[in-house]
């Protein structure tokens, strides 16, 4: 039996990360319900304004998360993690420390990320909301 080239190979490394791509694609869109297609969210979204206009600049890693809730929508892949993860902070659903970690282990650290997460907690209402809405 002869071994496969090595084009054969590649192409296999290349659909394995494609593949893998594919899937964190789609778990990451499949988390975040509230955050991207709830329009009932309305506390959630308040929060969020709320940090979009408090917390300058809400840099978190390189990337301006500031500017992402500014514009809504934006193109940046990491935006629905992001949402994601800020959604289940405020319902409750995720530790300020699993936060934290998840935030900057998918962003990056960065010199202004202390002060940003401060600002992000300082802003969480109250007692916290414990369900989504609708």
């Amino acid at each position: 039996m002869s071994k496969p080239s090595r084009d054969a190979s590649l192409f296999v490394v290349h659909a394995r990360r494609v593949s893998l791509a594919m899937a964190l694609g789609i778990a990451v869109a499949g988390c975040a319900p509230d955050a991207l297609n709830n329009r009932q969210a309305t506390g959630f979204n308040a929060y969020l304004d709320a940090i979009a206009t408090q917390c300058r600049p809400l840099m978190i890693g390189s990337s301006n998360i500031g500017e992402w809730l500014r514009n809504p929508g934006s193109n940046d892949p990491n935006y629905s993690y992001f949402l994601d993860m800020t959604s289940r902070l405020y319902y409750g659903t995720v530790s300020r420390d699993a936060y934290r970690d998840g935030i900057t282990g998918f962003l990056g650290p960065g010199s202004t990320n202390a002060q940003s997460f401060a600002c992000i907690f300082r802003n969480l209402p109250d007692p916290r909301p414990s369900a989504l809405p609708g």
